[in-house]
This record gives structure tokens, C-alpha cells and sequence, in this order.
């Protein structure tokens, strides 16, 4: 069964899989290492991305980039906002959810006295 023996090819080809054949000795670990470097680079990435992002119009329904854009957590941000908000009047919309509260990982609770 299959496509016929196996035929000479050159041995120099390198790549990560094993070539033609893949059974290479490391396939695990050249997998792990390549997953590791792409999600290691997507969160680069992502941290300057995050890092740049700036609303020029606040959304009209809440959006997931709440959660982390400055605008929504820093307080000379919110004040501004708010006013804004107020000038046309709508609503300030909460950057955490009431349904997310409850399991959002990063959502700190103030502790009542």
C-alpha cells in the first residue's frame, strides 16, 4: 500500500518536518519550537499594536478592544470621554461587562469595608 518504494532524493534539503518523509528524529520538538516562535511573535505584535491603538470616535456598542485600550481604564481618558459622551448625548458604555465580571481573569474587584 501507498505510492511505491521510497527513491533517492538529495539529503541536503532541510526542512523543519523531515522532508519527503516525515519521521524525522526531533519532529516533536522542532513542532514545539516553531509553535513557541509563532505565538512569541503573534504577542509582539499584538503588545505594540495594543500599545498604538487610539480611538478617534468612541464605539457606538461595545467592543472587545475595551478590555485593554487605554482610553477605557485611564481616568484623564475617561473624564474626556465621558464629556464627550455627554456633549452628544449618549451613553458611557462600560469597558468590562457586567456578564464578564464574573470570569474575567483581569477584572479586580474593589474590596468593600
Amino acid at each position: 500500500m501507498g505510492g511505491g518504494a521510497r527513491f533517492a532524493h538529495p539529503r541536503w534539503v532541510w526542512t523543519y518536518y523531515g522532508g519527503w518523509w516525515p519521521e524525522p528524529k526531533r519532529a516533536v520538538m522542532n513542532t514545539a519550537i516553531t509553535f513557541v516562535g509563532i505565538v512569541g511573535i503573534t504577542g509582539a505584535v499584538w503588545s505594540v499594536s495594543a500599545d498604538r491603538e487610539r480611538r478617534l470616535m468612541y464605539p457606538q456598542n461595545w467592543i472587545p478592544s475595551m478590555l485593554w485600550a487605554k482610553e477605557f481604564h485611564d481616568p484623564q481618558h475617561v473624564s474626556f470621554w465621558k464629556e464627550q459622551l455627554a456633549k452628544e448625548g449618549r451613553e458611557w458604555i462600560e469597558p468590562i461587562p457586567d456578564s464578564m465580571k464574573s470570569w474575567w481573569p483581569l477584572y479586580r474587584q474593589k474590596e468593600q469595608k
